[in-house]
């Protein structure tokens, strides 16, 4: 349904934008290809360990380019990609390397008129960045695993738009398994869309930054402890894209955490490039 793309293109870009595990139940038609270029640079100073709070000697900084490819296999099926490159800043340290990375199907299960509904299956692949005993933070989890969500979509009169999803993560030890979803809603017009929604995790266990912890040997300890944590957060994201009828796509995002346990309370702002390629499918 043609109504359809420009916000599952919008939803796209900015999901890819703010680094958040979002997908768009809407799919691209048989054969489309879509690639999305981000980079995405995250910051903050104040950060929550445990249920307290507390404030940095100095700002902690991540910049990361992402590669998102969505393709359309069948007209209820899309196969789904994202990886990139991440570097993290930490008072005169560096880590760095490919950041953990995504592969995935969406099966579209329902195609209403105005309502979809759309469930995702993905596996998620250990980046090659280090972990460190010199910080509390990382560039990511560093740990390979799956998730699983449902994603519902619903197109709304003049030309605003509403999704949703919920799903469970699993990854390996000693990462937590976690919750995580969102709910947000955009509008749409002569090839603008603004986007806005709110996004959460929970890990369902888990240790403090300032509780009890295993008792590994120094060089060990944070780079074991730090993956362990039990980590909530709830963020707004908003954003704008800008579709062309040739098929590029620019988009500006940014993400904020509200508040949270054993993250940083950060502020992210993402640009993002993308263009979709005509289709010829279905292939099978």
């Amino acid at each position: 349904m043609t109504f359809f793309r420009r916000p599952a293109v919008a939803i796209l870009v900015l999901s890819a934008a703010v680094n958040s595990w979002a997908a768009s139940p809407w799919l691209p038609a048989p054969g489309k290809l879509t690639v999305i270029e981000t980079y995405s640079n995250d910051t903050f100073t104040h950060y929550y360990p445990g249920a307290l709070r507390g404030t940095l000697p100095a700002p902690y900084d991540q910049f990361t380019f992402t590669t998102d490819i969505e393709y359309g296999l069948r007209r209820n099926l899309t196969l789904d990609l994202e990886t990139g490159h991440t570097k993290t800043f930490f008072r005169g340290n560096t880590l760095g390397g490919i950041s953990d990375s995504l592969i995935g199907l969406r099966w579209q299960v329902h195609n209403g008129e105005r309502v979809v509904f759309t469930v995702r299956g993905a596996g998620i692949i250990k980046g090659t960045y280090d972990l460190t005993h010199l910080s509390n933070f990382s560039p990511g989890e560093k740990a390979s695993g799956g998730l699983g969500s449902g994603i519902l979509g619903v197109a709304l009169p003049h030309n605003f738009f509403a999704f949703a999803e919920s799903g469970y993560r699993i990854r390996s030890h000693p990462v937590p398994q976690d919750f995580f979803g969102n709910v947000g809603g955009g509008y749409h017009i002569k090839g603008f869309a603004f986007t806005s929604d709110y996004q959460t995790s929970r890990s369902i266990n888990g240790t403090d930054i300032r509780g009890t912890v295993p008792k590994f040997a120094p060089p060990y300890f944070v780079a074991a402890l730090f993956p362990a944590t039990k980590k909530i957060f709830g963020a707004v994201d908003s954003g704008i894209v800008y579709s062309l009828r040739s098929g590029l796509s620019l988009g500006f995002s940014s993400s904020t955490i509200l508040h949270g346990r054993n993250v940083g309370k950060k502020q992210i702002f993402a640009f993002s490039v993308g263009y979709t390629f005509p289709g010829r499918g279905p292939h099978f």
